[in-house]
């Protein structure tokens, strides 16, 4: 089954598309023939034969679909709704063909297929939202018309082909449209969603920040000063100014999160801001055996505020380097186009799992050990609120790129 089908809501409202399409296709089934081979004929005129056609089924075959039903009911129990549209259109092709043979097989009749459930099945499949059932019903009818033809020496098949044809064109135009539509409304709930994340972040903050602020530097001048006295044991003293940093940092990124848009945007070169960090990390990077490989051009007339782009880069550079524990290059480039500066940061480490780099980015998600989430979030915020966009690019053993855009004036 499909992961996704697993989501109640997916199983409820393919139940209710099941139910419709049980009832629908069971009223088609019995109006139509009963309509065609016995109220018709009546008003035919002479010669005109009413009932099945010799040799057929009969309402044999309407008794076998009949039979599928509490095998759908079954199904629609068990959680798995979706197996029934396939059954009913395998089920109904294999007893058609069945149907024709017995007809037409061995004798001169002139074959005279086709059943208006084969155009329902076909339009239906918008209903499901399922381009796999799509393709099944129209290919599957497509094949079943060209066996028809071929066993039966006939040439009646080709109209029946051809609306199929037709119809399947304008089904696929209709389904497209509905998965489109779909997409959209994921898209902007996903949005919604992550608007909503940030919202609770900031009241969060606003809420605690400052209360945890006060405490937290009351409580490592303490520990610094019951460092200096006492000397004799420093092996835990360390950890816990660490520790106390490490929250104090958490805390400012929230604070970052939960106060509107006030950065003070001035122009400034963009290249100067990027020597200006790799000049604060640099001695950083010689600690770890790491060469940061630099190739700037000259980008002036970014409005931005210097400090929080400061924050940006180290940030991202920052994390280019612990993807390396080993050492290695970051190499560090960017270039102007179309109005837009475009720095690029790749790194030489161990690279990020398609299925994690979704979701960087989101509160609280981090790859690494003793992340907290909160460095890219406060990163990518920052950068959209100077009209930028942050994309990363990651490859398993390759290394990680991130790409950052910025809009220059001249």
């Amino acid at each position: 089954m499909d992961p996704l089908k697993k989501n109640s809501v997916l199983i409820y409202e393919e139940v209710k598309a099941v139910k419709f399409f049980l009832w629908a296709f069971y009223i088609i089934l019995f109006a139509y023939d009963l309509a065609y081979y016995f109220f018709i004929p009546q008003y035919g005129g002479e010669g005109a034969v009413v009932g099945f056609p010799d040799g057929s089924m009969g309402f044999v075959m309407h008794f076998l679909l009949l039979l599928l039903l509490p095998v759908a009911i079954y199904f629609i129990k068990k959680g798995t709704p979706e197996k029934i549209k396939y059954m009913y259109i395998f089920s109904f092709m294999l007893l058609d063909f069945i149907n024709n043979a017995l007809i037409f097989w061995g004798n001169d009749k002139e074959f005279t297929g086709g059943h208006i459930l084969e155009v329902y099945f076909i339009l239906f499949s918008p209903i499901f939202v399922d381009k796999r059932f799509f393709m099944v019903a129209s290919i599957g009818l497509f094949l079943k018309y060209l066996l028809d033809g071929f066993l039966f020496h006939s040439n009646n098949v080709i109209f029946p082909i051809a609306l199929i044809i037709f119809i399947s064109s304008i089904t696929w135009v209709l389904l497209s449209r509905f998965q489109s539509y779909i997409t959209a409304i994921t898209a902007i709930h996903e949005d919604l969603r992550q608007k909503e994340k940030l919202a609770v972040i900031g009241q969060m903050a606003t809420a605690i920040a400052h209360e945890i602020r006060n405490p937290l530097s009351s409580l490592k001048g303490f520990t610094q000063l019951q460092q200096e006295k006492d000397k004799e044991d420093d092996h835990y003293y360390p950890i816990m100014l660490s520790e106390i940093d490490r929250i104090n940092s958490i805390v400012t990124n929230l604070l970052i999160l939960g106060r509107p848009n006030t950065a003070e945007k001035n122009t400034r070169n963009l290249r100067n801001i990027i020597e200006y960090v790799l000049v604060v990390i640099e001695t950083h990077a010689d600690r770890m055996n790491i060469n940061i490989d630099m190739d700037l051009i000259d980008a002036p007339g970014l409005l931005c505020d210097e400090n929080q782009l400061k924050q940006v880069f180290i940030n991202l550079i920052k994390n280019a380097m612990e993807s390396m524990p080993d050492g290695g290059t970051v190499k560090v480039t960017s270039e102007s186009e179309d109005g837009f500066a475009i720095v690029s940061i790749r790194d030489e480490g161990c690279g990020i799992d398609p299925a994690k780099l979704q979701k960087l980015g989101e509160p609280f998600y981090t790859t690494k050990e003793n992340g907290n989430g909160l460095g890219l979030m406060v990163t990518k915020k920052i950068i959209e609120e100077h009209g930028g966009r942050l994309i990363i690019e990651s490859e398993l053993d390759n290394g990680t790129t991130v790409t950052v855009t910025l809009p220059i004036y001249e």
